[in-house]
């Protein structure tokens, strides 16, 4: 497996309850609700996945021991064409 260098960042107390504190927000002001907004947040996930997929392999491999083909194949293959398929039928 070949290795990268991780972006690892520790979040403390305080900087988590002001991420939940933000996401607590734009959730009750309704922007969350639309379907435009929804499937605009999961191609970015999508695309987010597709930029590091490597690091995600690296990062299964490290915390759960997963091979890189297992990696692939179980998580970040499945996640992408599950999203893939409904982008096309929606």
């Amino acid at each position: 497996m070949t290795s990268s260098k991780l972006n690892t960042k520790v979040i403390v107390s305080e900087e988590a309850s002001t991420i939940v504190k933000d996401m607590r927000i734009t959730f009750d002001s309704g922007k969350t609700r639309s379907y435009e907004w929804r499937v605009t947040q999961l191609k970015a996930l999508l695309e987010l996945t597709g930029k590091h997929e490597q690091e995600i392999v690296e990062a299964l491999h490290s915390d759960l021991s997963k091979s890189e083909a297992e990696s692939f194949i179980q998580e970040v293959l499945n996640f992408s064409q599950y999203y893939f398929t409904i982008f096309i039928v929606c």
